[in-house]
């Protein structure tokens, strides 16, 4: 019985290496389906991908040097007189049940590189798109981020678009959500989405003052997004 946990441990050690080689998604679903609504968002959402399936392809390696270690520390067993017979069995017990992973591992991994191929295709085909918004001097993660309340706005309007469609009114969650961001609320109106006479309500800054609601005009709602690339 002091023996099941590893033997657990060593039959997940297999599984893990299947689950993470095989692969994810079809080209499809990274093209159509994967987070994000603008180009930015979307290269942040791939290359979370590609690193995974990079990761997973440096596997094949370590299970090939894990698979010879055990055939030296075999032979070592046998050829040295000191091993045990029960450590001998064990060990031949383990490197027949790796064998005989062997070929669904190959395949695991040979669709993860063809992954990575279609993750790296679509991630060029994005840069192109993406690459002459790229603010000077910014890397990926500052252009993430600077495209933040672009991805926020379109994705809300694409929900409240969705929900008009199906139910004939946007539900009053997602207006709420919309009206967390000046920036939004301002696109939506301008759009149509939203009624222009609507006004996102605020209260006083001081809470010692009269407690009381006023509609913010947009143009007092929204503050510039600042480019601080020189700051």
């Amino acid at each position: 019985m002091l023996q099941q946990p590893e033997i657990l441990e060593k039959d997940q050690e297999h599984v893990l290496l299947i689950n993470m080689a095989q692969k994810f998604n079809s080209e499809f679903n990274y093209r159509y389906q994967v987070i994000g609504c603008t180009p930015w968002e979307k290269i942040k959402t791939l290359k979370g991908f590609l690193e995974g399936r990079l990761r997973a392809q440096a596997l094949e390696e370590v299970g090939k040097l894990k698979f010879q270690a055990k055939l030296s520390k075999l032979k070592h067993l046998q050829n040295s007189g000191n091993g045990l017979e029960h450590e001998i069995l064990e060990l031949k017990a383990e490197i027949i049940e790796t064998e005989s992973y062997e070929a669904t591992v190959k395949e695991a991994f040979e669709l993860t590189k063809d992954e990575i191929k279609i993750l790296k295709k679509l991630l060029k085909e994005l840069y192109v798109i993406a690459e002459p918004t790229r603010i000077k001097g910014y890397t990926d993660e500052q252009m993430f981020e600077a495209n933040a309340a672009n991805e926020f706005t379109v994705d809300m309007g694409r929900e409240i678009q969705s929900e008009m469609i199906a139910n004939g009114r946007p539900s009053a969650a997602r207006i709420r959500n919309a009206m967390s961001n000046p920036h939004t609320w301002n696109a939506l109106k301008q759009v149509g989405l939203i009624p222009k006479q609507n006004k996102i309500l605020e209260g006083n800054i001081n809470p010692q003052l009269k407690i009381e609601l006023t509609g913010v005009e947009d143009e007092n709602t929204i503050a510039p997004i600042k480019d601080e690339t020189n700051s």
